[in-house]
């Protein structure tokens, strides 16, 4: 299994709350880490979930020629997902998590 995270932390952070661990070590080939990985779901402390794409993909996807386009743009049409998320303009500042800590770990809001 290959596990996409937000970011790296200190073994330190995974051992004060192990309940948040979702997915054994036992069982990952791979860690990537893919900064916005989840959009459009969310990463908690990170960014919340686009709820505007979910709203905007429905009718996306009722239409061959405008799922077409979309599959154009922003799957096919992108090198990877760093110039992806270059087309996402302002996704960053709308969607970003403010700050609220508990024992080091930020839960976001």
């Amino acid at each position: 299994m290959i596990v996409v995270v937000e970011e790296l932390v200190d073994e330190r952070v995974i051992r004060s709350d192990p309940n948040r661990t979702l997915i054994p070590a036992a069982i990952v080939s791979a860690v990537v880490v893919e900064p916005w990985g989840a959009h459009p779901s969310y990463a908690q402390g990170y960014y919340d979930r686009d709820n505007d794409f979910y709203v905007g993909w429905e009718e996306i996807s009722r239409d061959r020629a405008e799922l077409a386009h979309y599959l154009d743009e922003f799957v096919y049409g992108v090198q990877d997902r760093a110039e992806y998320m270059k087309k996402q303009s302002r996704l960053m500042e709308r969607l970003k998590a403010g700050e609220q800590r508990c024992a080091g770990v930020n839960y976001g809001f």
